[in-house]
């Protein structure tokens, strides 16, 4: 049976590989894993959520662990594999993919760094340790131009749009979180990493405190995550808020069906900025990291927005409140003028429809996957 190493240090790149992995199950899978990849039947080397941050000062008490986890993972190169595929995550992927090169081991880079964003310095090295690119934004193409007779560039459409899946209308959801039927659902996702909810989640609280005055038909909702479970219960255990707290065990996918059925919600920048967009309904993006950290990042990026929906709309279609922006005043006035202002609120679906209409046709991992079987 054929090997294949996989290396993600990202939730949502767990999401995609996970789908990966089902679509190819004659081969043996081991690698960086998430939880989906792990239910999947993929053999893990080392967890992402142990080494998955946001943000450069966050990454320093990490340090140990990540590079412990690159040993590893290039350990498990040399037990012989027969082809890496890596997920985005470019600063631990990039060298593995170097590493694997050096083997004589063939490499896919599925969904690459967003060079776009990070300036495109990165791109020789990309090309140079390469097999085969797949890439899930169609304006990607172009970037990589003067380089498509090195290496083999593949656009294959972008994988939430067949990931993206809900089980239950709103009626069932609130009844099986014991939410009145006349209050409306509000979702507070700060993120899947102990950093970012230890960072966000206080502020949305004390926004959710704030709204309340004004609102009290809101009932908040907070997807969690297993390693983010315990600082979310910590968190609001002196809080009297109407809020649920929801799991894996409650629903498959809990951050989708928050988002599905919330009239509005504030998210914490990442994929899951996306993933609502194509579900639809309107939102805040958050974000908050070490001032060095953003410093550093504004000084690398050369985009005008930090939210995937914008980039994708080259305009504000989602309110960014970042840093000092993102306060729990700033996030209560901003929510309750969506609620209150239909036009606004009906004029922000529409151009989110718009967004998802911009990725193109399902179909992204059947693609990936044949790919793959052809290469290896």
């Amino acid at each position: 049976m054929k090997k294949i190493f996989i290396s993600v240090g990202e939730i949502s790149g767990d999401n995609y590989a996970s789908e990966l992995i089902k679509l190819l199950p004659e081969f043996e899978w081991i690698g960086i894993t998430g939880p989906k990849m792990r239910e999947s039947g993929c053999s893990t080397v080392e967890k992402l959520e142990d080494i998955s941050v946001v943000g450069i000062m966050e990454a320093i008490p990490k340090y140990l662990k990540i590079k412990k986890a690159f040993q590893k993972a290039v350990s498990e190169l040399d037990k012989g594999i027969d082809l890496l595929v890596v997920v985005d995550f470019p600063g631990f992927n990039l060298k593995l993919l170097e590493e694997a090169k050096k083997r004589g081991i063939k490499t896919v880079y599925f969904i690459a760094p967003q060079v776009w964003a990070w300036g495109k310095g990165r791109i020789p090295k990309i090309v140079k340790n390469t097999d085969v690119l797949i890439s899930i934004w169609p304006f990607e193409k172009e970037i990589y131009r003067d380089y498509l007779d090195s290496f083999r560039f593949e656009y294959v459409g972008h994988p939430l749009l067949d990931i993206i899946k809900t089980e239950t209308e709103e009626k069932d959801f609130k009844e099986k979180l014991r939410i009145d039927r006349e209050k409306q659902i509000f979702g507070l996702l700060s993120g899947s990493r102990e950093s970012e909810v230890k960072t966000l989640l206080p502020i949305m609280l004390k926004s959710a405190e704030i709204m309340l005055r004004k609102r009290s038909d809101l009932h908040f909702v907070i997807p969690s995550t297993p390693n983010t479970q315990n600082i979310v219960k910590q968190l609001l255990s002196d809080k009297n808020l109407p809020v649920s707290v929801i799991t894996k065990k409650d629903f498959k996918n809990p951050s989708y069906e928050v988002m599905k059925h919330s009239v509005f919600s504030v998210i914490a920048s990442g994929t899951a900025t996306l993933e609502a967009s194509i579900i639809g309904n309107p939102f805040l993006l958050v974000y908050k990291v070490s001032p060095v950290t953003f410093f550093i990042g504004k000084m690398l990026v050369s985009i005008k927005y930090l939210g995937l929906p914008n980039i994708i709309a080259d305009k504000e279609v989602v309110k960014e409140l970042l840093q000092k922006e993102c306060s729990p005043e700033n996030i209560a006035d901003l929510s309750i003028r969506y609620l209150e202002d239909r036009n606004l609120y009906e004029k922000t679906k529409e151009e989110l429809r718009q967004v998802r209409e911009k990725l193109g046709e399902k179909g992204a991992l059947l693609k990936t996957a044949r790919i793959i079987k052809e290469i290896i």
